[in-house]
C-alpha cells in the first residue's frame, strides 16, 4: 500500500493571531495545491482523505478537481492540534505558540490519539475495499506523527525527531509487509 502525505498549501500568514484554524490558501498556496493535484493524478491516487481545516479543504478540493471519482473521506481526526485537545485543562489561549510547554505536551498526546484512530480506520477500509494509493492532506504536525507512527515511534519522540515540511510538500510512504519506505517526492526549497 502506498500512502501519499500531503502538507496543504501556503496560508494567509496575517490570519495566524486571528483565527489560525480558519486560514485560508494564498493564491501561491492554490498553485501549490494544483502541482499536487497533478502528482495525485499522475500516482493514481484511489482515496484522498483530508482535515476538515480550510486550508486542508481548500488543497483536497482542488486534488479531488483533478481525480474524477476518487473516493473522499474529510476527517475532524486528521486537524492540527487545538484548544478542543486540551478540554478539562485550564487554557491559557486559542493559539498554540502561546501554550505553556505542558500543555503543548498534552495536546499532543491527545492529537496522537486522534490521529492514529483515524489511520487504522483508512487502512483497515483501504484493505477492505482493496484500494493500494491512498493521499492525506493535513498539517505539519498531523504528517509528522503519521510518520513516526510508522518509524515505530510515539508523540514523545516529537521532542527529538520532527521533520520541517514545507507549504505543499509530499512525502511517499510504502507499506510493503514488515518494510515501510519513505521518499519525499516534491519538497519545496524553503531557503
Amino acid at each position: 500500500m502506498e500512502f501519499y502525505l500531503i502538507h496543504h498549501g501556503q496560508v494567509e500568514e496575517q490570519g495566524r493571531v486571528v483565527d489560525p484554524y480558519a486560514l485560508a490558501l494564498t493564491e501561491a498556496g492554490r498553485e501549490e495545491s494544483r502541482r499536487l493535484a497533478e502528482n495525485c493524478r499522475r500516482w493514481g491516487v484511489q482515496f484522498l482523505c483530508a482535515s476538515t481545516l480550510l486550508r486542508a479543504q481548500q488543497t483536497a478540493d482542488i486534488i479531488a478537481e483533478s481525480l474524477p471519482g476518487v473516493l473522499r473521506w474529510d476527517l475532524q481526526e486528521l486537524e492540527e492540534m487545538s484548544i478542543d485537545d486540551l478540554v478539562g485543562e485550564f487554557i491559557t489561549s486559542h493559539l498554540i505558540s502561546q501554550w505553556p510547554p505542558d500543555q503543548v505536551r498534552l495536546g499532543c498526546e491527545r492529537l496522537w490519539g486522534r490521529v492514529t484512530a483515524a489511520l487504522a480506520r483508512i487502512e483497515i477500509y483501504a484493505h477492505a475495499v482493496r484500494l493500494e494509493r491512498v493521499a492525506i492532506v493535513a498539517h505539519r504536525r498531523v504528517i509528522n506523527l503519521l510518520l513516526l507512527n510508522w518509524l515505530g515511534l510515539d508523540w514523545r519522540s516529537l521532542d527529538t525527531l520532527y521533520f520541517s515540511i514545507a507549504p505543499g510538500a509530499s512525502c511517499k510512504v510504502v507499506l510493503d509487509g514488515n518494510v515501510t519506505r519513505f521518499a519525499w517526492i516534491n519538497c519545496v526549497n524553503t531557503d
